[in-house]
């Protein structure tokens, strides 16, 4: 691999594996960082079955490796399988969320049932299952340090809640729900950016303007002879953008527009509407709890955190509801005398 030095940019020099920058170590200092520059968006569905590929490889040498489990040869070695997939998926996540267009946004519906299928792959291979159980129960492992024995747990329960244990037919059944599900979740998440894409708040005046800051005033404006909108300027439906319109307009009306605008992503009825989705996500997330011993999705959820049952966190909640209600009492208070010194007239709220 070619490397960089601290001078350089860092991805001045890339080594390509297989031809692919994603394939590839990164290159520069600190463990190095992605080559952004040299990405393509047709690049990531061969590079994540490529890197998926020689995961699966990774682990199938460990589920198969003749010598007795240890936490050296099964633990320790698969925490350290998968690099390059992690890599891959390191600026695929970035590309998602920051660079998402029609062409990124092909490939994530193709890619994601696979990625989930993949996962099922691993979690629900017996064999590694067996060498993973076989460590969690050795009497040795409690002569490991505190931190390896709390990933030999960690691992454990993590195979046994991705139904490790399950039958045949209900492995099966746990797979396709996860692939119903990762379906879902991309097509909830488009319908997102969707709204954000098409919906925009147009300042039509000076007036509206009223509050900004000269950076956001221009960057509004930017925008506006950007998608060719004869207008003062316009405010995108992104946080970055409404966040602070939010924080400094003093147009109350717009700013009441801007935070609808904003909440109601994905539920405006039509093409990108979410609530359809959510009922098929809910159904599903229920299907799966009881598949793995689980009363609701909630307690799935739970099992493995301080809380450990939804009674248990509801019932912080609400030790914490009485005393949070009183204090948003107090706020808004503040904010009614603060509203009613810079001029909103008797009874503004």
């Amino acid at each position: 691999m070619t490397t960089t030095s601290s001078a350089q940019t860092p991805t001045a020099s890339v080594t390509l594996r297989n031809g692919s920058a994603l394939l590839a170590p990164w290159g520069g200092p600190h463990g190095g960082v992605p080559a952004f520059d040299k990405v393509k968006v047709a690049d990531f569905k061969p590079a994540l079955e490529a890197a998926m590929a020689e995961n699966l490889a990774e682990v199938a040498a460990i589920a198969n490796n003749p010598k007795p489990a240890t936490f050296d040869n099964t633990i320790v070695a698969l925490e350290r399988s998968g690099g390059t997939l992690d890599r891959v998926q390191a600026e695929y996540g970035v590309w998602k969320t920051t660079l998402n267009d029609k062409a990124f946004s092909a490939v994530e519906t193709e890619m994601a049932p696979k990625m989930a299928a993949f996962s099922d792959q691993i979690s629900q291979n017996a064999a590694l299952f067996k060498r993973i159980e076989v460590v969690y129960k050795d009497p040795a492992t409690k002569k490991l340090t505190p931190e390896q024995q709390r990933l030999v747990e960690v691992r454990y329960k993590a195979f046994v809640r991705a139904g490790a244990k399950l039958d045949a037919p209900a492995k099966a059944r746990l797979s396709a729900i996860n692939q119903q599900l990762a379906g879902l979740f991309t097509k909830f998440s488009q319908n997102v950016l969707a709204d954000e894409a098409d919906s925009v708040l147009v300042l039509k005046t000076d007036k509206d303007l009223g509050g900004l800051p000269a950076s956001l005033r221009e960057a509004a404006l930017t925008t506006a002879t950007t998608r060719k909108v004869a207008a003062a300027g316009v405010i995108t439906n992104t946080r970055s953008s409404i966040d602070p319109f939010l924080t400094y307009s003093d147009q109350r009306a717009l700013r009441e527009k801007a935070w609808r605008m904003f909440t109601n992503r994905g539920d405006n009825g039509g093409a990108h509407d979410n609530n359809a989705l959510i009922t098929q996500i809910l159904q599903l997330r229920a299907e799966r709890a009881k598949l793995l011993g689980y009363q609701t999705h909630a307690h799935l959820r739970l099992d493995n955190t301080m809380a450990k049952t939804p009674e248990a966190a509801m019932e912080l909640m609400l030790a914490m509801w009485k005393p949070a209600v009183a204090r948003v009492h107090e706020e808004v208070a503040d904010m009614q005398a603060l509203a009613l010194k810079e001029g909103a007239p008797a009874g503004f709220k």
